[in-house]
């Protein structure tokens, strides 16, 4: 991971080998610190702005080689002011620190005041250039084993602030710090091969976080789960050789106050079963225990954050396979609640380790409870690539999670739960079906399956099946597991009220 620092000084006194420079395209000027730096280096940036070398358009990046005793300045654009936003901010500075290392630049300094506008403050700054350079510039190398002395790496960035905010702009940095390294350990868990990340092995990590972070670890196996009566999330992992877990991760930050569930799905690889998924969409089946694998690590960033909750992680970790074991379309299946569940495809799994997970939860009684899933391939449809649907049964918690969206840069969208859908999933035989046989309203009849699991505790449902993995670099996303809803959870924790 980039470690990423605060330091103060005038740009001529900062020992670092480039210096990252923020113009607006409509305010192309040097002033003030900028154009006393600029003199020191023989004019080298008013030359190229006179010259038209550099525009600001955004995403623009002019590297100047100013000499011995300036080393290199980037001189960075972040388009028209009046378009510009922290989304793009997220864009521009982590594909800045992309092209750094591609240069072979081992180290930045980003001059803070060349990016203010009157539209966002230091903090909003501080983390966001904190995340991006962090999170745009994660690679997962640990199964290479060739030309590694080739790849070339980045291993540190300042921040430069002025001198009277070093220390809050430090505790600013260390916290967005936490944040990125959350995802970023997210990430390499979801990028472990399935032949690896097998249930056993997602609990066994999840107990080792634990146990450095003094949070309060319950695995349950396959025996334990039985004697519960927890009949939809064994048969999912009825298939494999590999058992399924159920893994409850504890942080305790406010005595006896009611706690925060965090349901995370887990399914360490998913062939679809019975109903086996064409190998298309087969390839990338390790992430399907993307949420299961952010949640072990938000609990781990409560306690780094020591954060004022108390949060309760449960995952439901399972791997769904083909065998003479596999649980197949027909079968009933009665779950954790007692509700019997009549199985359509084999394929929709995850709403079943769900199922038994969320009404686990209960009996710890939260005073929310929050899944995290990648449910279903029709959220793509919906919405792209770019944002996922929530829905939920309280108002008040869907606005809390809407307000931490707005502020983490993963983007969600509020879908309806229409009691007309509770039609899809009516069963002949048993209490409920746990999918409809039609494409249409994917997201919202998964959603009304899991209400069933489900009493008056305000509840949301976050289906990431179209955000977890990326299938080509955007801005601070990396191609392959995004790490998404790890950002939005912590700004949520943080800011609960």
């Amino acid at each position: 991971m980039v470690s990423v620092n605060v330091v103060s000084g005038r740009l001529e006194g900062i020992k670092e080998q480039c210096i990252v420079l923020a113009f607006f395209e409509d305010r192309l000027k040097l002033e003030g610190e900028l154009a006393g730096f600029d003199s020191s280096i023989g004019n080298a940036i008013a030359s190229a702005i006179k010259n038209k070398d550099f525009k600001a358009e955004e995403s623009e990046v002019k590297l100047l080689y100013a000499g011995k005793n300036a080393g290199c300045i980037a001189l960075l654009g972040l388009g028209k002011e009046e378009k510009f936003t922290l989304n793009k901010l997220a864009e521009v500075v982590s594909g800045a620190s992309k092209k750094l290392r591609a240069s072979g630049i081992k180290g930045f300094a980003v001059y803070l005041s060349s990016f203010k506008n009157k539209n966002y403050g230091q903090k909003e700054y501080l983390e966001k250039i904190t995340l991006s350079i962090v999170l745009g510039l994660y690679r997962f190398l640990k199964f290479k084993t060739e030309d590694l002395d080739k790849i070339k790496s980045l291993g540190n960035a300042s921040i430069i602030v002025n001198k009277i905010d070093l220390a809050q702009s430090a505790k600013i940095v260390s916290e967005a710090s936490i944040f990125a390294e959350a995802v970023e350990k997210t990430r390499d868990l979801v990028s472990t091969p399935p032949n690896i990340a097998v249930p056993s092995y997602v609990a066994d990590y999840a107990k080792e976080i634990a146990k450095k972070n003094s949070i309060k670890c319950t695995i349950l196996d396959e025996k334990q789960m039985g004697k519960l009566g927890m009949g939809c999330l064994l048969a999912v992992g009825m298939g494999s050789e590999n058992k399924p877990r159920m893994v409850i991760l504890e942080y305790n930050g406010n005595g006896n106050e009611k706690p925060i569930v965090l349901v995370g799905k887990g399914v360490t690889f998913d062939t679809g079963g019975v109903n086996v998924k064409p190998p298309a969409y087969m390839t990338t089946m390790k992430d399907d225990k993307a949420s299961a694998c952010g949640v072990i690590h938000v609990m781990e960033a409560c306690v780094k954050l020591k954060l004022n909750l108390n949060v309760i992680g449960v995952l439901a970790l399972a791997e769904n396979m083909i065998s003479g074991n596999s649980y197949r379309p027909d079968d009933v299946l009665k779950s954790y609640s007692g509700i019997t569940v009549e199985i359509i495809n084999t394929d929709a799994e995850g709403r079943l380790v769900l199922a038994d997970a969320l009404s686990y939860s209960l009996r710890y009684k939260p005073k929310a409870i929050i899944d995290i899933a990648t449910l279903t391939g029709a959220s793509i449809i919906a919405l792209g690539y770019f944002a996922s649907p929530v829905l939920g049964n309280n108002q008040e918690l869907i606005e809390k999670i809407k307000s931490a969206s707005e502020k983490s840069l993963e983007k969600i969208w509020h879908f309806p739960l229409w009691e007309e859908y509770e039609e899809n999933i009516k069963s002949d035989i048993a209490d409920v079906r746990h999918a409809h046989d039609g494409i249409d309203a994917g997201v919202m009849v998964g959603a009304i399956f899991l209400k069933h699991f489900i009493d008056e505790t305000p509840w949301a449902h976050l289906d990431i099946g179209n955000t977890a993995w990326a299938k080509q670099d955007r801005g601070w996303i990396v191609k392959g597991p995004t790490g998404f809803s790890v950002l939005l959870l912590l700004n949520l924790l943080r800011d609960w009220e």
